[in-house]
């Protein structure tokens, strides 16, 4: 137990070539100002049954790495934030140059929007958080 920390753990994130491959190949393409979003549901090849997710920030995103690595942070602390209230997918975000002087407000509401779109975020009627006790 993590004594209630939100945490991203390595089993969050997407790590070897294949799943990356089968993403590119079979994922469905979200586009924003901020980011291209490819994602995969399960029964494509990826099993899981929590949300994965990856970035990918290339150096032509931007010549400074402190940049690439704020835009990472972004993503990164919105899926950590929202992981709960994401169904079980495989998810990669290529941020684009937009996203630079936005901050992580303005990246949820996007984000949100584009995996609403696709039918992954779960609303906040059926969403139910267990650490909140329920009203009697």
């Amino acid at each position: 137990m993590n004594g209630g920390r939100i945490t991203l753990r390595k089993c969050d994130k997407l790590q070897n070539r294949r799943e990356f491959d089968l993403l590119k190949e079979r994922g469905k393409a979200g586009r924003d100002p901020f980011f291209t979003v490819l994602m995969l549901p399960p029964g494509n090849g990826l099993e899981s049954e929590i949300p994965r997710f990856a970035v990918i920030c290339s150096r032509r995103f931007h010549h400074r790495a402190v940049v690439r690595n704020r835009a990472r942070r972004l993503i990164s602390e919105f899926f950590r934030l929202n992981k709960h209230r994401i169904r079980s997918c495989a998810i990669l975000v290529i941020p684009r140059r937009a996203i630079i002087p936005e901050n992580l407000w303005s990246v949820t509401a996007h984000m949100e929007r584009i995996l609403g779109k696709a039918g992954l975020m779960i609303p906040p009627a059926e969403f139910h958080d267990p650490q909140t006790p329920s009203a009697v």
